[in-house]
């Protein structure tokens, strides 16, 4: 299986504390996480922001409920505001994988920098999974836009 890497970055006109929040706090996640079509129970999703700390939650379908997608992370790096990394799996819906995924927060005029990085990925989900990321910053957009 050909692996790779998924690199993408997005800018966000809100400051790095309240981009930090939308990853780490229960309530804020489960209104964004996912792409369009999926959402989240916040009676799934357990954060511990810190190393060794986990991030759990499990994704649905809206459409068809019984469609399930995990996350069931552990918290390897944790620089509040700035870095998060965990590694989830192996597991079905990692394909038995342990898959590392970074969230990096930088400054930026008039607002804040995502980075997020995810490896390793087989070659041939990295642009599903970008579509799904790239839904995912919309719906997080249209939260940021409730409250400013």
């Amino acid at each position: 299986m050909d692996m790779g890497q998924l690199v993408l970055e997005h800018e966000f006109s809100v400051p790095r504390p309240a981009l930090w929040a939308a990853f780490i706090e229960p309530e804020i996640l489960t209104e964004w996480f996912g792409p369009e079509g999926w959402g989240v129970h916040l009676d799934t999703c357990i954060i511990d922001p810190r190393v060794g700390g986990v991030q759990q939650f499990v994704m649905h379908s809206l459409e068809d409920p019984t469609q399930t997608s995990p996350v069931q992370a552990k918290f390897t790096e944790v620089r509040e505001h700035e870095l998060l990394v965990g590694e989830d799996g192996p597991h079905e819906m990692t394909l038995d994988l342990v898959i590392e995924m970074r969230v990096e927060l930088f400054d930026v005029p008039g607002g804040t920098r995502l980075k997020v990085t995810q490896s390793p990925l087989p070659v041939e989900v990295i642009e599903t999974a970008r579509a799904g990321w790239e839904s995912s910053f919309n719906k997080l957009e249209r939260v940021f836009a409730e409250f400013i």
